[in-house]
């Protein structure tokens, strides 16, 4: 492959790195909601978790990043040759000052970010108890009942669980012999916290 090729396979693996960046921003930012208020089933989209999507998220800015490397390596004649035709003798220190100004950026953004620590103080807290606890299926009604201070016979009515049912089993059985997800039963237990 010629050097053109090679550029131009890179340049269109760029491309579609920065719009699935773009995207998945826009998702997180504007689609999919986030923190204790919003309940895990509402943070799914197309399959995906919130947490899904902001792993790929990042493995995209990876390639994204290891692609411009590549790029700047590919273009450095054509880099070096216009600077030092723009900026005459001083093309060495405009390329320098170009990439602490790239790393400035970061800076800037954190310097004109508010600060309001007390903001994110009590965030993921609701009334001295944690808003989400990891819930599995080896847990019991009761687990979740001394996790949460939430009658275990209230989350199994919220499920539509009979009341001979066990409160002492497995959600995994329980699950298995009711045909209730886990989700419902995090979002049961969710909503229950929240009118605590």
């Amino acid at each position: 492959m010629k050097k053109t090729d090679w550029q131009y396979l890179i340049d269109t693996l760029l491309f579609l790195c920065i719009v699935g960046i773009a995207f998945i921003g826009f998702l997180m930012g504007l689609v999919i909601p986030k923190g204790p208020t919003a309940t895990e089933s509402a943070k799914y989209f197309l399959g995906l978790h919130r947490h899904q999507w902001g792993n790929i998220h990042f493995y995209l800015s990876i390639a994204f990043i290891v692609l411009v490397i590549i790029h700047l390596i590919l273009s450095w004649k054509w880099i070096k040759s216009k600077a030092r035709q723009i900026f005459k003798g001083r093309w060495a220190t405009t390329l320098i000052l170009t990439a602490i100004a790239s790393f400035l950026v970061i800076f800037l953004f954190w310097s004109l970010y508010p600060k309001v620590p007390s903001t994110y103080e009590t965030y993921g807290i609701r009334a001295g108890k944690i808003a989400k606890i990891l819930i599995t299926g080896r847990m019991t009604l009761h687990d979740i009942e001394d996790e949460t201070g939430i009658p275990a016979r209230k989350i199994a009515d919220k499920l539509g669980l009979p009341s001979n049912a066990p409160l002492n089993e497995t959600l995994g059985r329980l699950r298995k012999r009711y045909l209730f997800t886990m989700q419902e039963a995090r979002d049961v237990v969710t909503s229950l916290m929240k009118k605590k």
